[in-house]
């Protein structure tokens, strides 16, 4: 457009020294014209401001790697009034604060679909925004801003490792190797996990009547736990941990693990939560077939990766929903004592993503090494 206007301003002037030196009446005619030209594109590009009409839309989801199509139509009648339109479109992964803006062009303006293939690096979600949108005359001299709310969201999703199959123990402490213990509490009326000494507050649906004429003196019995909902695949995406910061590849393979591991449980029939947080606040999904799969990794896709919790495990065991899970598998980046301290009441499983491979037993808590490469390899058919 600049230099539109430069050959605009050149003309003008040649035209205004031919009249000066001539005093023509052609001359002054043309010099008129031209002088008039920028006024007259001004008006037609008020009324084509009213009658452009402007689409944006992206397909839903698309797997990392791959192109995400956003279409962007824009139309006028009649096309005299403008010569084209020009949108500057921002391209957002709200999960990695990554941004990128795209110029489209649009000579053609009877709506037809304008194609472009954004391929991301990163899992996510893309938010699509019209920062601006121009309407240009057919001379490319002048210009007019209109107005524009277009927004559109999508979806690019993790990476879904083939063949991992997982197992993950009923209510049970367990190790790659299959080991296992007793089972822990709940609230499951058809297994009696142990029987104590009645105390102020427990319902008398719980007295072992039983037990209680035997020994003279109340007893209470303590439940076992179902395994229907009670795990959990804890998602953190927290960037820093102390002096460990994490890079956005390793931030991508958490979230390829975690939902890797969640289809892996799905597969198998085991009900369970993906549960992550964003600014301090603990979000679930439940996951029992493919719809709330799908769902729920979607919804996934809101958490930020410098909002995460940098002691999720910590800040769990605060939550009150933590006594809803007796199985919790932590996907992480790095994993800090800080978060191992006084986590109690479920066997925890921590699948840090790092530059080594193997495992560590911490009390109830154990902790699973692995890379970026080869985690697939590392968590096919283990316990978890």
């Amino acid at each position: 457009m600049a230099v539109k206007r430069a050959v605009y301003a050149i003309v003008l002037l040649a035209c205004a020294a031919v009249f000066v030196v001539t005093n023509n009446a052609v001359a002054l005619f043309l010099c008129v014209c031209a002088a008039a030209l920028p006024p007259l594109s001004f008006v037609l590009l008020l009324f084509a401001a009213k009658r452009l009409r402007f689409d944006c839309e992206t397909r839903r989801s698309c797997i990392r790697g791959g192109a995400l199509q956003i279409t962007v139509r824009a139309g006028l009648s009649p096309r005299f009034l403008a010569g084209c339109a020009v949108a500057e479109v921002e391209i957002e992964n709200s999960t990695f604060g990554k941004k990128q803006i795209k110029k489209m062009v649009f000579k053609d303006l009877s709506f037809g679909a304008h194609t472009y293939d954004y391929v991301s690096e990163d899992s996510g979600r893309i938010c699509v925004r019209i920062k601006s949108l121009k309407v240009t005359d057919i001379l490319g001299i002048c210009s007019l801003k209109v107005g524009c709310g277009k927004f559109t969201e999508s979806v690019v999703s993790p990476l879904l490792y083939e063949n991992l199959r997982v197992r993950v123990g009923a209510n049970m402490r367990s190790s790659l190797s299959g080991e296992t213990s007793l089972p822990q509490k709940g609230s499951d009326i058809t297994e009696i996990f142990n029987v104590r000494d009645y105390v102020a507050g427990d319902s008398l649906n719980s007295v072992h009547w039983k037990l209680s004429s035997k020994f003279d003196s109340l007893k209470a019995k303590e439940f076992g736990s179902t395994d229907e909902h009670k795990t959990l695949v804890l998602v953190d995406m927290s960037r820093k941990k102390g002096e460990f910061s994490a890079a956005d590849a390793s931030l991508n393979a958490v979230l390829d693990i975690a939902v890797s591991v969640s289809d892996s449980l799905k597969e198998s029939g085991c009900v369970h939560s993906i549960g992550w947080f964003n600014d301090g606040e603990l979000f679930l999904s439940e996951v029992s077939d493919g719809n709330t799969f799908v769902q729920s990794v979607n919804a996934l896709m809101s958490v930020k990766a410098d909002a995460g919790s940098s002691e999720s495990l910590f800040y769990l065991s605060r939550s009150e929903k933590r006594s809803a899970f007796t199985k919790v598998i932590l996907v992480t980046a790095a994993v800090t004592a800080e978060e191992l301290k006084e986590f109690s009441g479920s066997s925890v499983t921590v699948i840090a993503v790092g530059d080594s491979l193997g495992q560590v037993d911490e009390g109830d808590v154990r902790i699973i090494y692995v890379t970026q490469e080869r985690a697939q390899t590392a968590l096919v058919g283990c316990t978890l």
